[in-house]
């Protein structure tokens, strides 16, 4: 039996439009909270570079993680979650760039 060849992979999720909302939305709440990435960064206990990092996708964050982000900016998961949905409903409705598919 000949292996099938694996041409509709799954994307990472880093490259993925969706994750592109997900950390406009992070950077956006900071923002309407007043906060620089260094003040998000003291509330937090990490330094600048961190709040940077989330902010752009280098590192990862937990859902814990997200919370604390969250409550230092005066929101929580809740709204949070359903300003990442609405902006993720937003693109999917938007009509896609067809990539041809590799053979």
């Amino acid at each position: 039996m000949a292996l099938k060849q694996q041409t509709d992979r799954a994307q990472k999720s880093l490259y993925r439009p969706e994750n592109q909302v997900f950390l406009a939305t992070l950077r956006a709440m900071r923002m309407r909270a007043g906060l620089t990435q260094r003040d998000l960064a003291e509330r937090l206990g990490r330094t600048q570079n961190y709040v940077t990092a989330a902010e752009r996708g280098v590192i990862r964050l937990d859902g814990l993680q997200i919370r604390d982000w969250c409550q230092e900016c005066s929101t929580d998961l809740i709204a949070w979650a359903s300003e990442v949905e609405q902006g993720v409903r937003e693109i999917s409705t938007a009509p896609r760039k067809r990539v041809p598919k590799v053979k």
